[in-house]
């Protein structure tokens, strides 16, 4: 379960321990309609199939919805001007570029 609204408000003791504090709904949601589930920091093992049912007090479906969600790393490229950068701000004592004798 990664949310449950019920009886006009979150259970979020229904909710996988996955899930804990990563999802949001709209305030209002029965006056505007606007059943949209946010997924905050989303990770790759998120990756997969959701689906969404919307029920009426006697339990009958009054909407259903699926989506397919693909997560994917981001990466970052590092390069040597990212090298000297860093160094150049950091407590490395080492100099980029030291005279030598030779």
């Amino acid at each position: 379960m990664v949310h449950l609204y019920e009886n006009g408000s979150d259970q979020p003791e229904e909710q996988n321990p996955d899930y804990k504090d990563r999802t949001e709904m709209k305030k209002d949601l029965l006056k505007t309609g606007d059943l949209s589930l946010t997924l905050k920091y989303p990770k790759e093992t998120d990756t997969g199939e959701y689906w969404c049912r919307v029920f009426n007090k006697d339990r009958d479906t009054l909407r259903a919805k699926t989506v397919k969600l693909k997560v994917k790393v981001r990466t970052q490229i590092k390069d040597e001007t990212d090298d000297i950068r860093n160094r150049s701000s950091s407590t490395d004592p080492t100099p980029l570029m030291a005279d030598q004798s030779v």
